[in-house]
């Protein structure tokens, strides 16, 4: 039982934001990977800083989405929290295996951790405006309604 005045956490919308956010982080990083123009690059360098960056924004755009969904469709507990959680477990368990996973096999697995780990300041950031427009989103709605 949760305390007086508080909403039990609610859990299976949690886990299957979770779910759809990696999902989403995964798609976003994969098609932005794949449709970006690298006709533009001039050299080995600038392809890859191009990938690096069109993948990073790629999946932070959808994390964006994931969290902010989250905060709109989770019913019980802090919404705020819960698509932050949903954010950034998102980005654990789908982005960073990807990254891993589909590193260049002159890329060691040490080097793609710390590449995961520097994308993951603008993941937090990018999560946590996703969760805030999903937590003012649900607040505008629920004024509208009454």
């Amino acid at each position: 039982m949760a305390p007086e005045g508080r909403r039990p956490v609610d859990g299976p919308r949690i886990v299957l934001s979770v779910l759809v956010t990696a999902g989403l982080g995964v798609a976003g990083a994969a098609a932005s990977r794949h449709f970006y123009p690298r006709a533009n690059d001039v050299g080995p360098t600038a392809a890859a800083l191009g990938d690096a960056f069109a993948w990073i924004l790629g999946s932070l755009r959808r994390l964006l989405v994931g969290s902010g969904a989250t905060a709109l469709v989770v019913r019980g507990g802090s919404s705020f929290f819960a698509g932050i959680f949903a954010g950034i477990a998102g980005f654990l368990v789908g982005v960073v295996p990807y990254l891993v996973l589909t590193a260049p096999s002159d890329v060691s697995l040490s080097d793609a951790l710390a590449f995961a780990v520097i994308a993951f300041v603008p993941a937090f950031v990018f999560v946590t405006a996703g969760a805030g427009i999903g937590e003012g989103l649900k607040r505008l709605l629920a004024r509208r309604s009454t």
